[in-house]
């Protein structure tokens, strides 16, 4: 019975990990789309998704897991590749929502839902 329950815990955190990177996927595109509200939508998405993920998988560790994801898609969005493109510049929108949204990601993940 316990290893059934090891291997449902596995399944949560590895959708975690999949719901943070997609939360990231969809901000890294936000941010820098619609000029004035972009930035907002894409920090509202943060905030949102990572509080959504820990009610949707029924645990405040899942939300560390998520907010994880959400920084390694982030991180990697603002670095160069291979072909030297980066996605998030480092103009105002993405200096606000790296910043802004690590700070958004670990209150929502302090925070008790």
């Amino acid at each position: 019975m316990q290893k059934v329950a090891r291997q449902i815990s596995l399944l949560s955190a590895i959708g975690a990990l999949f719901f943070g990177a997609v939360i990231g996927i969809i901000g890294v595109i936000l941010h820098n789309a619609f000029e004035p509200i972009g930035i907002l939508l894409a920090l509202l998405t943060t905030a949102v998704g990572i509080n959504f993920a820990g009610q949707l998988f029924s645990g405040q560790r899942y939300k560390f897991f998520a907010a994880l994801a959400w920084l390694a898609v982030a991180l990697r969005a603002g670095t160069y590749g291979t072909s030297n493109e980066i996605l998030i510049i480092s103009n105002l929108n993405g200096n606000i929502f790296l910043l802004g949204g690590l700070l958004v990601a670990f209150i929502a993940v302090l925070r008790k839902s």
